[in-house]
């Protein structure tokens, strides 16, 4: 188990270098006692791998062909564990960084081979007991897309113990591995972004101008930086700005990046987002910039709303007014009537 931790150890460094997490622990809360799940994940070494050297699935296939993925899970508690094996598709997640640990399936239009439906995981692999201080070996069926496609096909094998520790908070701590899985048929691709979509939300804490970037090439960014601003449309001071220092995009995925406006209010008006995404990536001979600039709409109603919202008043607030609302509306519409009931009966007299 030694060895197998050094190779862990190892492959986050290089995971952290080349931008592919092909391992990530992922935690609830607590973060320091992330070792107390006590599993290890080993991948069998493939026949079309083609860096013996990579501590995950690299292949290079041609079209339809079929192979197993193997996988090594040692469990090296005391008691026997249970753990689900899934198939993901690599993502972009809303701070700007490729992960392999979303089981979300609302994928990128962009994407027409998520990996897990190039994978048919058995069914009993949805629940699996390793017993105490035991390794056990698992062969997951992979096909290739029937058409060649170019570039990759980017996911990853999450590993989702059945274990749940109680945090001194109060939180319950859930863990989970990940090994990418990157497949290709050999026929280079190059990433290219657009921006799609400009629009103003508040969230649980402040208002946030989100700008929809998208990569929907089968290509992966990597060593990018953001650099974000908006203004007045037609003029040149900046109101709010945002600088990403570390970016990536996985292939044929959008991510919603986050502009904070505070939670001071936003005036109705126009604006105009200027947004910059650079990458050293050494694909290229030198950085490669996409600039780009959208102007985006707030009505006064659209204010106003976000205005409430910052407030952060309760439902039944809101709730009691529109009851007084009501019995205001209720108690003049009675008056109303007892008035001209009353001048009906003066003009009988």
């Amino acid at each position: 188990m030694k060895k197998t931790s050094w190779l862990l150890k190892a492959l986050v460094v290089l995971l952290a270098v080349s931008g592919l997490g092909s391992l990530t622990q992922v935690q609830a809360a607590d973060t320091g006692n992330s070792m107390a799940v006590p599993l290890s994940l080993d991948p069998i070494q493939n026949r079309y791998q083609i860096n013996k050297n990579t501590y995950y699935y690299d292949l290079q296939m041609k079209p339809n062909t079929e192979t197993k993925l193997g996988l090594k899970l040692a469990n090296s508690g005391d008691k026997p564990l249970t753990v689900q094996v899934q198939a993901i598709a690599a993502r972009t997640s809303d701070q700007g960084q490729a992960i392999y640990t979303s089981l979300s399936t609302n994928y990128d239009s962009s994407l027409k081979y998520p990996l897990p439906t190039l994978i048919d995981l058995p069914e009993k692999y949805q629940k699996i007991t390793i017993p105490a201080h035991q390794t056990a070996t698992y062969s997951l069926p992979l096909k290739m897309p029937a058409k060649q496609f170019k570039g990759v096909i980017l996911g990853a094998l999450l590993v989702r113990p059945n274990l749940k520790t109680a945090a001194k908070s109060g939180i319950t701590n859930k863990y989970a591995y990940s090994i990418a899985v990157q497949l290709t048929n050999g026929i280079d691709e190059t990433p290219d972004l657009r921006l799609n979509t400009v629009k103003v939300q508040h969230d649980q804490v402040q208002t946030n101008v989100l700008a929809n970037l998208q990569n929907y090439k089968a290509a992966l960014v990597r060593k990018g930086t953001i650099a974000a601003r908006i203004t007045k449309q037609g003029q040149n001071r900046t109101l709010k700005s945002l600088a990403v220092n570390r970016s990536s995009m996985a292939p044929n995925s959008n991510f919603d990046l986050k502009i904070p406006w505070g939670a001071g209010a936003i005036a109705p008006g126009d604006y105009t987002l200027h947004l910059t995404y650079t990458s050293q990536d050494p694909l290229y001979t030198k950085a490669k910039t996409w600039q780009f600039t959208k102007n985006f709409h707030v009505s006064a109603l659209e204010a106003a709303q976000l205005t409430l919202q910052a407030l952060h008043i309760p439902w039944w607030v809101y709730l009691i007014l529109v009851l007084i609302l009501i019995a205001l509306i209720v108690l003049i519409v009675i008056l109303i009537k007892r008035r001209k009931g009353g001048k009906a009966r003066d003009k009988d007299a």
